[in-house]
């Protein structure tokens, strides 16, 4: 048995990296119609169609997923290589006589190759994974599946592919701003404070709505001020 058919049910890394895409734009999408309306209770919106194009950029999907990958909670194999042609640069078609059945990616491994989110390759100084899965419980266990249509009532969502707020322009400001990435994360509390400074229509931003803005435009795993995840029923939570 490969180490693939021991970890059970696996998705391709892409399947896997669309799942976190919607799941977290969902929740984004409900944190904003919580902090725009101020009810803490409003109750989740139903699934979007399947149809329905996602806006919400997918490298926060993928460096999530990677975080998970890198502090193993979420455990990956793939196709491994130790092969590099003579004269061929780095990059997928340097590399040859991947192994054919998959192997266990470690996560020291995860931690000193570097990603490639277009080819889905993950290469090291002296190997390289093609055909990378994860086990499908790994990643629900992290980003729950949506409820179903049916299974709880409706908020209106953003139709128009072209729509926004002069909320969610500010909160693009401030990225630009503070230069937030998946690797620099100002704290909530200058975020906060900037966002306080700002006008919205001529009005200024109150402090709840000024948090709220401050978290949402944070990963999770800095919400969580740098907590390690726990697998469980919490995971989800922040700290």
């Amino acid at each position: 048995m490969s180490e693939g058919e021991a970890l059970g049910a696996v998705w391709s890394l892409a399947t896997a990296i669309e799942h976190v895409h919607r799941i977290e734009g969902y929740e984004l999408e409900q944190e904003l119609y919580r902090a725009l309306l101020g009810d803490e209770t409003l109750q989740i919106a139903a699934r979007p169609p399947a149809e329905e194009p996602r806006r919400y950029p997918s490298q926060r999907s993928v460096d999530g997923l990677l975080i998970a990958l890198r502090d193993g909670y979420v455990r990956a194999t793939g196709r491994r290589s130790t092969f590099r042609s003579n004269g061929c640069p780095d990059g997928h078609n340097g590399w040859r006589l991947h192994a054919t059945d998959p192997m266990l990616i470690t996560t020291d491994e995860w931690r000193a190759g570097e990603f490639d989110a277009d080819e889905l390759v993950l290469t090291g100084p002296s190997w390289q994974y093609i055909h990378i899965q994860v086990p499908d419980f790994m990643v629900r266990a992290i980003w729950p599946d949506w409820p179903e249509g049916d299974a709880v009532p409706a908020v209106p969502h953003f139709d128009a592919p072209g729509y926004t707020t002069p909320y969610l322009e500010l909160m693009q400001e401030a990225i630009r701003h503070f230069g937030v990435t998946a690797l620099h994360q100002e704290k909530k509390e200058v975020l906060s404070d900037w966002f306080r400074t700002q006008r919205i229509e001529g009005e200024p931003v109150s402090k709840n709505l000024a948090d709220a803005m401050a978290t949402l435009i944070r990963l999770p795993s800095a919400q969580r001020g740098g907590a390690k995840r726990v697998l469980g029923p919490d995971l989800r939570q922040t700290g």
